[in-house]
């Protein structure tokens, strides 16, 4: 074994020396940064977890803030304060000034366009398909036939729907969760003074428990 140890140059016996030396140190250093590297890994998994549940808990904040404000709510609203609108009022008015002139011969178009916004143009929600889930319903509310409308209108219902203030429209009391799934408009000049629209739309209503 002495032969041996003296055929190696003194030199690299040095380098031997000092690669058993340091190869501890090293294997040290290795296992050091894995441990770190472990604890950063668990960290971001804590501070992930962490994130998750504070997102969770404002959002259980949120839906409790949510069935708070919708408690109490009025289940025939849209009987009482969509189904009963009337619209296209200023044109209603003067036909009806017209046809209350005994002196004049009254066109039949007249007395058809009056009947018509008098007795046919008026909200008609048909329910649908209605889903239960924990804490609250969904029914699905369709117009059963489009109403012809002008911009004050539109103002009037929406504020009714949306539960907002609209110019000098206000929403009605108890309004449930509406939500518009579906809202078409087209434009129809009945005549150059009157600006009409076709509204169709379809809602969901929803009820907390």
């Amino acid at each position: 074994m002495n032969q041996f140890l003296q055929s190696i140059p003194v030199q690299r016996q040095v380098l031997y020396a000092i690669a058993i030396c340091t190869l501890p140190l090293l294997l040290m250093f290795g296992y050091f940064f894995y441990q770190k590297s472990e604890v950063n890994s668990l960290a971001e998994h804590v501070e992930s977890v962490k994130q998750q549940a504070l997102l969770r808990e404002k959002k259980q904040a949120v839906n409790m803030a949510v069935r708070k404000h919708y408690t109490d709510t009025d289940r025939f609203y849209i009987d009482k304060q969509l189904e009963t609108l009337t619209f296209l009022e200023p044109e209603t008015e003067a036909l009806q000034k017209i046809a209350k002139q005994s002196h004049l011969i009254v066109d039949e178009n007249v007395k058809k366009r009056l009947e018509f916004l008098t007795e046919e143009n008026n909200f008609v929600f048909s329910e649908g398909n209605v889903q239960n889930f924990p804490y609250f319903r969904e029914t699905q509310e369709t117009l059963v036939h489009p109403v012809e409308v002008d911009i004050n209108d539109v103002q009037k219902i929406l504020s009714r729907i949306e539960g907002v203030q609209i110019g000098n429209y206000i929403p009605g009391p108890n309004r449930p969760q509406l939500i518009i799934t579906d809202f078409k408009m087209e434009k129809k000049n009945v005549h150059e003074k009157n600006e009409v629209f076709v509204l169709d739309l379809k809602l969901i209503k929803r009820e907390f428990f």
